[in-house]
C-alpha cells in the first residue's frame, strides 16, 4: 500500500520520466519528511493522552481507596474505556510512522547510491562469494561497494539469491531479452519499490525456506475423521459452557471437565500437533514477509506482458496468493498462541483448537502446498527484476545492450565502469570479435588498464541481468565470461602466487571446452615469473584461447609481450594507456590509444615515493 496518494508512479510516456532520478527521489523524500513530521506530532499527542489517562487512573484508585464508601470502583472503567478506544488509533499511527521511516531510509539510500556511496547496512551478497568462480571475484560482483550492492533491492533471501544467480550464470540471448523487457516494464514503478522497502526484512530464511519447501513437498497428513468429529463436538459444547462459567452461572470445574473430554483427541494427535507447530513456528516470520512481498506485486498495475505472465502465476480460483499465505500465517499464529499462552492454553485445549488448527493447516497444505515452490520462484524473479528495474530507472542515460545472436562480437561506444561516479568516470570505446579476436593493452602502472578490463566485465554481468550499461551503445554476444585479475598466494594451502596465476589461467582455458564462446579478460598475464618464461608462456596461453574460438583482452606493462600481436596478424591489435609528468606530478588521462606504450613509469613512481633509485 502506498504511504500517500501523491507517490509518483509514472509510465514511460509521462513527462516525469524526463526528470532526473535524483530529483524524483528528492521530491518524494520531501513529501515523506513532511508527512513524518505530521505523524510524529500526532504520536506525541497520543503519548500525552496515555500519560493523562495513567494519571487519571491513579487518581481514581486513590479516591476509591480513601472514599470507598462514596466512590465506586466502577469509575476505573472510565479511563480504561478511553484508553481502549484510543489504542487502535495510536497503533495505526505508529505503524504508519514506521512505514514512513522505512520509506525515508530507502529514498536516502537511493540518493546515496547515485553518488556511489554504499552503507554498511545494505546487503552486499558476500555470502555468495566463491574464489573459484570464473569472474565474480575479479569484477567486484559481491562485497562492499559491489555490483550486487548497487542493484539489490530484494527483501527476501530467495530474491537476493535469484539476483546473485543472474550475476553468476551465463544466460541465453533470449533469457537476457526477457529480463530486459521485464525491467523496462517495471522501470518507473517507484511506488512499488517504496512499498517493498517498507516490508521488514528481518526474517531468518536460513532454515525457514528449507523447512517450508520440505513441509509443502511432503504429503498432507489428515487427522482421523472420528478424532476430528469428537474434537468438534466437545469444542462446540465448550463455547456456551465457557460463557456460562464466565458469568458465574456454572462453576469453574466445568472447564476441567471440557479439558478432560478433549484430552483423548489431543493425545491421539499430539505428535502431529508438535511437529506442525515446530515447523510453522520457524517459518512464520518468513511466511509473513513472503506474503507481504507478493501482495505488493499483486496490488501494482503492470502492462508489460512478460511481467504479467509472472503475476498470473499468483492467480487462483480460490483466493489471491497473498491472501492464501496470510491465511496460513493467521492459523500459525493462533496455534502458537494456543501452545504458548499460559492463560489461553486451557481454553484453547477445551475448545479443541490444538486439533482443529492442525487440521486446518494440513488442509491448507493439501490445497496450496504444490503451488508454494512456484510462488517462491516467481516472487524471487520479480524481486530480482525490480532490483534491475530500479538500477535502470536510476541511469536514464545508460543504454540497453543489444544482444547479438550470430556475430561473436562485443562493440561498445563510450564505455565506463558502473561503480565509478559519473563525474570521475573516463569512457573508452572497444571492439572485439570478428576478425580481431585479441586486444593487447600495454601501459604504465596505474594508467587504467585494470579498470578498463573491469568496465567490460562488469558491463557483461549487468547485461546478464537485463540491466542497462554505462555506454552510449553496447552490442554483445552472450559470451561465457572468464577473467584472471586478482590472484593471491596461500601459505595455508602451500600455494605460491605464480601457481595461483597458473591455476586461474588453466580454469579460463578450460572454459573454451564448453559450448559457449569465451570472452577472456586477463590482467598482467603471468606476472610473478621471469620475462623469458612470461613471453613464451603468455603466447602459448593466448594462442590456445584464440585457436579455441575465444575473444578477449590481455593487459601488460611488460613491453616484450606486445610483440605477440606481430605473430598473430589480422587477429590481434595493440592498444595502450599512458601517463605524463608535469612539474614532478604524474598525470593520467585514462584514454585508450592505438599502438604500444612508449615509456614506463615504475622508476619515476619509486622516486616520487622517496626511494633512492
Amino acid at each position: 500500500m502506498p504511504l500517500s496518494s501523491e507517490v509518483p508512479n509514472s509510465s514511460p510516456s509521462d513527462d516525469a520520466v524526463a526528470i532526473k532520478p535524483s530529483v524524483r527521489y528528492q521530491e518524494r523524500l520531501q513529501q515523506i519528511v513532511a508527512e513524518t513530521d505530521v505523524y510524529e506530532r500526532r504520536d506525541r499527542r497520543f503519548v500525552v493522552i496515555r500519560t493523562l489517562l495513567g494519571l487519571l487512573q491513579l487518581g481514581v484508585i486513590a479516591l476509591c481507596i480513601g472514599e470507598s464508601e462514596r466512590i465506586s470502583w466502577m469509575w476505573l472503567l472510565l479511563p480504561m474505556t478511553i484508553f481502549l478506544a484510543v489504542l487502535p488509533f495510536d497503533q495505526r499511527c505508529l505503524r504508519h510512522l514506521q512505514r514512513l521511516q522505512a520509506a525515508r531510509r530507502f529514498l536516502e539510500s537511493r540518493l546515496a547510491r547515485l553518488q556511489r556511496v554504499f552503507g554498511a547496512d545494505l546487503a552486499d551478497g558476500r555470502e555468495y562469494r566463491n574464489d573459484q568462480h570464473p569472474w565474480t571475484q575479479d569484477l567486484d560482483v559481491f562485497g562492499q561497494g559491489s555490483l550486487f550492492q548497487m542493484l539489490n533491492e530484494c527483501r527476501t533471501q530467495p530474491g537476493r539469491r535469484q539476483l546473485a544467480d543472474w550475476m553468476m550464470t551465463v544466460p541465453t540471448a533470449e533469457e537476457i531479452r526477457v529480463r530486459q523487457s521485464r525491467a523496462r516494464g517495471l522501470k518507473d514503478s517507484l511506488q512499488l519499490r517504496e512499498s517493498l522497502a517498507c516490508i521488514p526484512d528481518k526474517a531468518d530464511w536460513t532454515s525457514a525456506e528449507r523447512l517450508l519447501q520440505t513441509w509443502v513437498n511432503e504429503p498432507a497428513r489428515p487427522i482421523a475423521t472420528f478424532v476430528l468429529i469428537w474434537s468438534l463436538l466437545v469444542g462446540g459444547a465448550a463455547l456456551p459452557i465457557l460463557t456460562l462459567v464466565a458469568t458465574d452461572i456454572l462453576s469453574a470445574s466445568w472447564l476441567l471437565v471440557l479439558v478432560i473430554l478433549q484430552t483423548p483427541a489431543v493425545l491421539l494427535t499430539r505428535q502431529q500437533i508438535r511437529q506442525t507447530a515446530a515447523v510453522m513456528d520457524n517459518v512464520d516470520a518468513a511466511l509473513r514477509q513472503f506474503g507481504a512481498v507478493i501482495e505488493a506485486f499483486e496490488r501494482h498495475p503492470v502492462d508489460e506482458p512478460s511481467v504479467r505472465d509472472l503475476l498470473n502465476r499468483f492467480s487462483s480460483e480460490l483466493m489471491p496468493t497473498s491472501e492464501a499465505i496470510a491465511q496460513l500465517s493467521r492459523l500459525t499464529q493462533w496455534l502458537n498462541n494456543a501452545m504458548r499462552h499460559q492463560v489461553f492454553a486451557p481454553i484453547a485445549w477445551a475448545c479443541g483448537m490444538f486439533v482443529l488448527l492442525t487440521h486446518r493447516i494440513e488442509s491448507w497444505r493439501r490445497t496450496h502446498g504444490p503451488d508454494v515452490p512456484d510462488w517462491l520462484r516467481t516472487a524471487a524473479i520479480l524481486e530480482a527484476t525490480l532490483s534491475v528495474a530500479g538500477y535502470t530507472f536510476d541511469h536514464p542515460d545508460d543504454c540497453v545492450p543489444e544482444i547479438l545472436d550470430e556475430r561473436r562480437e562485443l562493440i561498445a561506444q563510450d564505455l565506463g565502469h558502473p561503480l565509478l561516479k559519473d563525474s570521475i568516470c573516463v569512457r573508452n570505446s572497444v571492439r572485439l570479435g570478428g576478425e580481431q579476436s585479441l586486444m593487447l593493452i600495454s601501459g604504465s602502472n596505474m594508467s587504467g588498464k585494470s579498470t578498463f578490463l573491469r568496465s567490460i566485465g562488469a558491463s557483461v554481468v549487468l547485461t546478464y541481468c537485463g540491466a542497462v550499461v554505462r555506454a552510449t551503445s553496447f552490442q554483445t554476444f552472450a559470451f561465457q565470461l572468464g577473467t584472471a585479475m586478482r590472484m593471491n598466494d596461500s601459505l595455508l594451502e602451500g600455494r605460491s602466487l605464480f601457481y595461483s596465476v597458473l591455476q586461474r589461467l588453466k580454469s579460463v582455458v578450460d572454459l573454451t571446452s564448453g559450448p559457449r564462446t569465451v570472452l577472456f579478460l586477463l590482467d598482467e598475464i603471468l606476472h610473478g615469473t621471469n620475462s623469458h618464461d612470461r613471453r613464451r608462456g603468455a603466447e602459448a596461453v593466448i594462442r590456445s584461447l584464440v585457436d579455441r574460438g575465444g575473444v578477449g583482452i590481455v593487459t601488460t606493462h611488460d613491453l616484450a609481450l606486445t610483440r605477440i600481436a606481430d605473430s598473430m596478424p589480422n587477429q590481434a591489435v595493440n592498444k595502450h594507456f599512458e601517463d605524463t609528468i608535469v612539474d614532478g606530478t604524474m598525470l593520467f588521462d585514462y584514454r585508450l590509444r592505438d599502438g604500444v606504450v612508449e615509456r614506463s613509469n615504475a622508476i619515476e613512481l619509486m622516486r616520487m615515493l622517496g626511494l633512492d633509485v
